[in-house]
């Protein structure tokens, strides 16, 4: 009996035995194969990781090289356009292609910097030019200024047309020797300005660039005596600029009375953008029907006198693509073909409308509620004078009329209206304008 006890529990001892080694062979088989696997996964993140990363420097290479391609190409593209301005001059200005060759060796004229500086290469342009508005021009010459004359192609055929004597503005240094020697050749003619901001036309932002005070911008004008603002022009100003901003810098001179205003009404003969032209002339879309619009046609008279080409000036316009609308692309191409020669002048009577102060409310008043077009008169005027809209229904305005649908003349008498009513002193409109005007705010000026 004690023997079968022993013996069974040997069979047990040995089948648990061979059981454990069993489950031990399969839990170390398990482990061996896991341990297989996350060994393998490695094994792949760490290839995948270096393809990634051959990948990565691949791409790298391919965009350093693309970059010194589109370099190069730029390179290529403007060393043509180089050559191909000096044949230009070569063909329509030969005496001036030995100063051009200089230039090109400095790299300066060429390479468009700075949009509102163009100087004139093509001296038949020039006689065109001042064919132009030489019959208006010669009515008063008292002080004629040419911004940025440049090698003085403009400026001899301007004296030949009789000008007795011409101030010259120029922003290029290097230019300026050019315009010392013409003063050598024609005493007592010419009147060359030095100052270092002296590029009227290009400074549209100084007064935030460069901190110029309007007192240091009036000092290119100290030498010219003042004139009422009704009496003939102080100051006849040619020159050539496409500047897309131009209109803007001159609208903000009239209406603070600073810059070219300061000494009483001045009269432009400048060359600019065909765009610019229809943009400011043609106020049919509510896109374009902005306050600066509305302020030039109320305050200034205009003329289109004739067309020049635009390769005449350099530096050259660059061709620009991808336009998404067909309008766009016909302006592109004519700016880049013809600048328009028009006549600005501020008109005489626009103190009889409104007071120096008074313009500068009403363009407060224009510009914030013209910042969008579909802006209501109605809802916005009760804002400031709350129920004025049964005073302004009486007039002919219903709660849907916009300020977009008003033409300037009707804007101007609004706001006259407006000005006329009990309330307006006391209106939050004041402490509105006041905070936004009393500094001139130039930043919002220019950004419509």
């Amino acid at each position: 009996m004690l023997y079968t006890q022993k013996l069974c529990t040997c069979n047990i001892t040995s089948w648990l035995s061979r059981r454990t080694r069993h489950i031990i062979n399969v839990y170390c088989s398990t482990l061996t194969n896991d341990n297989s696997s996350v060994q393998q996964k490695e094994a792949i993140d760490i290839q995948e990781t270096k393809e990634l990363i051959e990948i990565k420097t691949e791409l790298l290479k391919i965009k350093k090289k693309s970059k010194l391609m589109e370099y190069i190409g730029q390179s290529i593209s403007h060393d043509k356009e180089i050559l191909d301005i000096i044949n230009y001059v070569q063909k329509t200005n030969p005496d001036i292609s030995d100063i051009i060759q200089l230039f090109k060796e400095k790299n300066m004229l060429f390479r468009k910097v700075n949009a509102s500086t163009l100087h004139l290469i093509n001296k038949d342009i020039a006689v065109k030019y001042v064919s132009l508005i030489k019959n208006d021009l010669l009515k008063n010459m008292c002080y004629v200024v040419e911004l940025n004359p440049g090698f003085g192609i403009l400026t001899r055929e301007l004296l030949k047309a009789g000008v007795p004597l011409i101030h010259l503005y120029e922003s290029n240094l290097k230019l300026r020797k050019i315009q010392e020697m013409l003063c050598t050749k024609y005493p007592g003619k010419l009147n060359l300005i030095s100052f270092k901001n002296s590029n009227l036309f290009g400074i549209t932002r100084v007064f935030f660039d460069d901190k110029v005070t309007d007192e240091k911008y009036e000092d290119n004008f100290k030498a010219i005596d003042s004139k009422n603002w009704e009496d003939k022009t102080y100051m006849q100003v040619i020159g050539a600029c496409d500047n897309t901003n131009l209109f803007t810098f001159i609208i903000h001179n009239l209406i603070f009375r600073n810059g070219f205003m300061f000494y009483g009404r001045p009269v432009f003969y400048i060359a600019i953008l065909p765009s610019m032209w229809n943009k400011y002339n043609m106020c049919t879309s509510l896109n374009i029907y902005t306050y600066t619009k509305v302020m030039f046609k109320l305050m200034f008279n205009y003329e289109l006198l004739g067309t020049l080409s635009r390769k005449a000036f350099i530096p050259w316009s660059t061709k620009k693509r991808n336009f998404k609308r067909t309008s766009a692309l016909l302006s592109a191409k004519q700016n880049y073909n013809q600048l328009y020669v028009i006549k600005l002048e501020p008109k005489t009577d626009i103190y009889s409308q409104l007071s120096p102060k008074d313009w500068i409310t009403f363009s407060y008043f224009v510009r914030h509620h013209m910042q969008k077009r579909r802006t209501r008169v109605i809802p916005s005027l009760e804002k400031w004078i709350p129920d004025c809209g049964i005073r302004l229904i009486a007039k002919d305005y219903t709660i849907y009329t916009q300020f977009g649908d008003l033409t300037p003349e009707q804007i101007l008498e609004l706001f006259k209206e407006f000005k006329s009513w009990p309330e307006y002193k006391e209106s939050h409109f004041i402490d509105s304008m006041n905070d936004s005007v009393g500094a001139h705010n130039e930043f919002e000026f220019f950004n419509e």
